[in-house]
């Protein structure tokens, strides 16, 4: 795994652009949630990670934080 991903809190090794698919940290993660308009799940897992969201989207995530304040 590179060096840029060693924070990385993600638990899905399934998905294709988690850090331990390859060399190219964060930045395959960051790019389809960017494309997608999502927040990637190690935002959330920073705010709660107890709660698993139901979607990624800009709202949910806010709906995240103001639940977890």
């Amino acid at each position: 795994m590179n060096n840029l991903s060693k924070f990385c809190t993600c638990k899905d090794a399934k998905c294709p652009f988690n850090p331990v698919n390859h060399e190219k940290g964060c930045s395959p993660c960051v790019a389809k949630c960017l494309k997608a308009g999502e927040i990637p799940n190690c935002f959330f897992k920073a705010v709660n990670d107890k709660d698993k969201p139901k979607n990624y989207t800009y709202k949910d995530f806010a709906e995240h934080v103001l639940k977890h304040q």
